[in-house]
């Protein structure tokens, strides 16, 4: 009996041996742009995770989302739930040209007790990436790039150790290190990470389409006086319905601000019986429930993240069109970003005696009365343009239905947003003071 375990176990060595000669020889086979790894864990900050992923993807790199937990899916500090492609002993010994660190709490230090993501960094001789609170807590924790210039989450910033003439920065490049400070930083983040593999015009190439935050460009538009009203008395409740294609960094960013302002949000899955979804970029999302389980609910707000060609199955999923129409007829607030007003939205109805609507720029020729400002409300309808514009929906969403400027700049604060992120300029535009 044990002479057979042993031969059983030694076959089982040699499969994982096989399957890990596989995976390395695939990922070098389809990895011309360079290849990634970024590590998550119980507590990871889902956005910057996903934005890592989604956008180094979009570069055309191949990237690994490793867990360093027990099992694939993580529950990250907002509580969405992503599941990683592999987990981080599967990938010890291969080589990466890039290692991105998200941060988050306490995710950051479950990533620093890693022993096999310490064992990865320590052997690892291409770019280091880590945002938040990585640097401090899982790059400093594991006694890696001593004396290096970096920068971190603000509320980090005092442990940091080594030079800090450029702790202020959103995004400090040293040699083989970047590193950032927050969610709000991510999308530079990212991009600088593009730019130093591949170059500044791959990382303008890849910036372009997802509509990021210009100081130029009009940020808020309200169309008319009539709008929905703020929930006052109880915690307010959305839904943010998910299907194949939906674009990750939208769905997630929108669950995630949401919940940092209290609010009570649904991550729904709009595919028959299937909670788990393949966002746009091939990162994997585990909804909280089917739609089915909340359909016949009442929601304060509905919202759709946008990517093809997960839009087009949410404006075909008849449960969540029904529940839109009389969210438009009761005066609840309802919206959708990237390609969804345009593709879910509009073909619906859902759009009609609405003044003015933005979306997508690659989308806005199929809008009735198209607006290029980044977010508008027209009635009770609240429409967005794409990745880079998500955070400004989520927080006008805050501005509605909190009805207090002030949740606004609580929310928008620790995140590290640009300067554009005015809490005022929300105030004045949707009229919530």
């Amino acid at each position: 009996m044990s002479l057979c375990r042993g031969l059983g176990d030694g076959a089982r060595g040699g499969r994982a041996r096989g399957a890990s000669a596989v995976r390395m020889a695939a990922r070098a086979a389809s990895s011309r742009k360079g290849t990634a790894l970024v590590p998550v864990a119980n507590g990871t900050e889902e956005m910057e995770a996903v934005i890592l992923a989604d956008v180094l993807r979009r570069a055309g790199m191949e990237v690994s989302v490793a867990s360093v937990e027990a099992d694939k899916a993580v529950r990250c500090s907002r509580q969405v739930t992503i599941v990683a492609d592999e987990m981080i002993g599967d990938v010890v010994g291969e080589s990466f040209d890039l290692v991105a660190v998200p941060g988050g709490m306490p995710g950051a230090e479950r990533l620093r007790d890693s022993a096999d993501l310490a064992s990865v960094l320590a052997n690892h001789v291409g770019l280091v990436g880590a945002v938040c609170a990585a640097p401090q807590v899982v790059l400093q924790g594991q006694s890696l790039f001593k004396g290096r210039r970096m920068t971190c989450h603000p509320a980090f910033q005092p442990m940091l150790a080594g030079p800090k003439d450029s702790v202020g920065n959103r995004v400090v490049v040293d040699a083989g290190l970047i590193t950032s400070q927050g969610p709000g930083t991510t999308f530079e983040f990212a991009l600088s990470l593009v730019g130093e593999l591949l170059g500044h015009e791959a990382a303008a190439e890849v910036g372009e389409p997802m509509v990021l935050p210009n100081d130029a460009e009009e940020s808020l538009a309200r169309f008319g006086d009539s709008g929905p009203s703020a929930v006052l008395g109880t915690t307010p409740s959305v839904l943010v319905p998910i299907a194949n294609g939906t674009e990750e960094m939208e769905a997630v960013i929108l669950a995630d601000v949401l919940r940092r302002a209290g609010f009570r949000v649904v991550i729904a899955s709009c595919e028959d019986g299937i909670l788990q979804i393949e966002a746009s970029r091939m990162v994997k999302i585990r909804a909280d429930c089917l739609l089915e389980k909340v359909s016949g609910e009442s929601f304060d707000a509905i919202l759709l993240p946008g990517g093809m060609p997960g839009a087009e199955r949410l404006g075909g999923n008849e449960s969540l069109v029904r529940m839109l129409r009389d969210q438009k007829k009761e005066g609840r607030l309802y919206g959708a970003v990237c390609a969804a007003p345009a593709v879910a939205l509009q073909p619906n109805g859902l759009m009609d005696q609405i003044e003015a609507a933005t979306c997508h720029p690659g989308f806005m020729h199929a809008l009735a009365s198209p607006s290029e400002a980044r977010v508008v409300l027209s009635q009770n309808c609240l429409t967005s343009r794409g990745p880079g514009t998500t955070f400004e929906f989520a927080l006008a969403a805050i501005a509605i239905l909190s009805g207090e400027e002030s949740m606004v700049a609580e929310v928008a604060g620790p995140m590290v947003l640009p300067a554009s992120f005015d809490p005022s300029r929300f105030a004045e535009k949707l009229g919530r003071h």
